[in-house]
């Protein structure tokens, strides 16, 4: 795990894992404390006790293979903090057998049942047949969740039956008993791989779940990853090798099976289902497989389900929105930090639902650990040509990371249309439409006038205000539309020069509204909140009704809101079920807010109540919200719902959790 290039105790894999979900520079203060390259005294008492082990070891074919070697407790054997002794000779049938040789790599895992700790020891194999020395390379410890209570074993004679060995095969050609083992599993251990500059870096894990958490979909199998330490270690070695094992022992029967394939992380929509308290999914699409019948001496039934379990699962069908398969057609550099993005159908013959000026789609652009980047954005081009045009400033991790993602041929999800920030919801036919938009704010502006310019609907004003002229996009296409009619003004805030046709200076919507009947005008604004705000107070002010005034923000809305239910004033304890977390809300924040400083990632996309995206299902208590702001029947929009004043204790149902 050692990266030599930046003394991170992790690799490439695992730290991109930590940098998605923005944990890389604490992990990198955790991992120099706990990844240790030596046995501490605890871990010299810890593996002795054992009866097994989970051991993990790739082949000559890059396949890694895992196991449980087994033994009376004292097999494994601590003699100094350097190195694990292991007085075994594992049975000559057991794909990992082989793998046993001097100089090879190895991960290994323990588990003490009765307490549920948890220790992994990673290191090179030295010895022969029988008396193994394993030197210690990296060892820590994990936490003692999904772990269930098989406290009760006890020691056979084992009675092994006939052993299956399929190469180059796929899961449809297993009968139903063996496919019935990995259905009804209830614990599964890992095994995989990344290659560092010190070799091959090989790990042992576990898994465990409620029966039928292993999900079989067509010739492969999904495997649902829950809240852990982050440390990213299977998860990021399948990132880095594409491969990972399975063992997948019944410790009633004895019955144990081995696969070995192509491992990837996945999203829901690969998968097929959800399964609740999931935080992503990956995938395993074994290659090979090995059947031993009744070959485990240690034999137990699972005396409880682990307590982390209970509330996970079982899997649910996907109630998803429906979504349009797009893809990149084209790339426009607008400005040094906006870009457009041109999109079309992904399947041929089928075209995109049609858009109305002002309207927003949100993007599932998919990430490296197999989860979705939700984010909304206006829609930036003309809803008359075919295909969507959206317009992204990079000013954040998430644009930036848009930026990077969204190449010319990329595939992503996205929904359809929505959004009331359009002409038609001013209820007018005919106006003089003023259209104001600050910086990036200009996308929703720009499709309006596109589809306003010319169209017998009165006059069309746009007006265009930017901090520096370097940062406003779309100059040719707007001298295009002034061509046709449309009134253009542009301001430039950041300088007293005047030149090119810009105005130096702030708008003023009094010179604008000059010898205008005010009873005519529409006005719509697009921009930062505290860009809204001003120029909405300005034309109240004015006197502008407010059913004249259209707006839409991006950041903190600044713009009064009113609660048909008043808001709580105190903090709320907040649970998030599926989750196991408990908070509290603090006034000023929304649930979504809330979630997040818990450190939970609930899917969101527009953040103003209107996507949908962030919907979760209220178990306990009241919420209110804005007025103009509804959720579905039975659901909450989190980023917009606030705890209802006397509502008392708040749970909900993540829906992505």
């Amino acid at each position: 795990m050692e990266n030599a290039d930046t003394t991170s105790p992790w690799h490439a894999g695992e730290l991109a894992l930590q940098r998605v979900v923005g944990v890389k520079h604490q992990m990198a203060q955790i991992g120099r404390k706990v990844m240790r390259p030596f046995l501490t005294p605890q871990l010299q008492h810890f593996f002795p006790q054992l009866p097994f082990v989970a051991a993990a070891a790739v082949d000559v074919d890059g396949w890694p293979w895992v196991t449980l070697l087994e033994g009376v407790p004292g097999f494994v054997h601590a003699p100094d903090e350097s190195r694990l002794d292991l007085a075994l000779t594992p049975a000559v049938d057991d794909p990992v057998t082989p793998l046993l040789t001097s100089g090879a790599s190895l991960g290994l895992l323990g588990i003490e049942l009765p307490t549920r700790r948890r220790n992994r020891v990673n290191g090179v194999l030295r010895g022969s047949a029988g008396r193994w020395q394993l030197e210690v390379v990296h060892a820590f410890g994990n936490c003692p969740q999904y772990i269930h209570d098989w406290s009760t074993m006890r020691s056979v004679q084992p009675q092994p039956g006939p052993v299956l060995t399929m190469r180059e095969a796929t899961l449809d050609q297993l009968s139903e008993p063996l496919l019935a083992h990995i259905d009804q599993a209830l614990t599964a251990f890992v095994g995989s791989y990344a290659h560092t500059d010190q070799g091959a870096q090989v790990d042992a894990s576990h898994r465990g779940g409620q029966p039928g958490f292993i999900r079989r979909q067509g010739n492969d199998l999904i495997l649902p990853d829950f809240a852990g330490n982050q440390f990213f270690n299977t998860l990021g070695n399948v990132l880095a090798s594409g491969r990972a094992a399975l063992v997948i022992p019944d410790f009633a029967n004895g019955n144990v099976l081995h696969l070995t394939g192509e491992a990837r992380l996945v999203g829901e929509e690969t998968a097929g289902a959800r399964y609740p308290g999931a935080e992503r999914y990956w995938c395993l699409t074994p290659r090979h497989i090995v059947w031993r019948p009744g070959a485990l001496r240690w034999r137990s039934h699972a005396g409880a389900v682990a307590v982390e379990a209970e509330p996970h699962g079982p899997w649910q069908p996907l109630t998803l929105a429906k979504r349009q398969r797009v893809q990149v057609a084209a790339v426009v550099q607008e400005t040094a930090e906006i870009r457009s993005f041109n999109l079309q159908s992904a399947q041929q013959e089928q075209v995109l639902a049609p858009f109305e000026a002002g309207q927003f789609i949100t993007l599932h652009v998919p990430r490296l650990d197999g989860t979705a980047m939700v984010r909304s954005y206006t829609l930036s081009g003309d809803n008359q040509q075919a295909g969507y045009r959206i317009s992204i400033k990079a000013d954040g991790e998430g644009s930036r990371y848009l930026h990077s993602a969204l190449q010319v041929g990329t595939e992503l999800a996205v929904s359809m249309p929505t959004g009331s920030f359009t002409a038609g919801a001013s209820g007018s036919e005919r106006a003089h439409w003023v259209l104001l938009g600050g910086g990036i704010g200009i996308t929703p502006i720009l499709s309006l006038a596109h589809e306003l310019t010319g169209a017998g609907r009165g006059p069309v004003t746009l007006i265009q205000s930017v901090r520096d002229v370097a940062e406003a996009p779309f100059g040719a296409e707007i001298l295009d539309l002034e061509a046709r009619g449309l009134r253009w003004q542009r301001h430039v805030t950041r300088t007293t020069t005047v030149f090119n046709g810009w105005m130096a200076g702030r708008v003023s919507l009094g010179q604008v509204f000059t010898d205008q009947v005010l009873s005519e005008v529409q006005l719509y604004l697009c921009g930062p909140a505290a860009f809204v705000e001003r120029y909405h107070q300005e034309a109240l002010e004015l006197g502008l009704m407010p059913t004249q005034i259209h707006t839409e923000a991006f950041g903190p809305s600044a713009l009064t809101q009113t609660y048909a239910v008043p808001v709580a004033e105190q903090a709320v304890v907040v649970s998030f079920a599926n989750s196991n977390v408990v908070t509290h809300w603090q006034p000023g924040e929304s649930l979504l807010e809330t979630a997040e400083k818990a450190g939970l990632q609930p899917a969101y996309g527009c953040r103003s109540g209107s996507c949908g995206e962030c919907a979760s299902t209220l178990v306990q208590g009241e919420v209110t919200y804005p007025d103009g702001i509804s959720a579905p029947e039975g659901e909450i929009l989190l980023c917009s719902a606030r705890p209802a004043a006397h509502s008392g204790r708040i749970a909900i149902t993540l829906s992505n959790g």
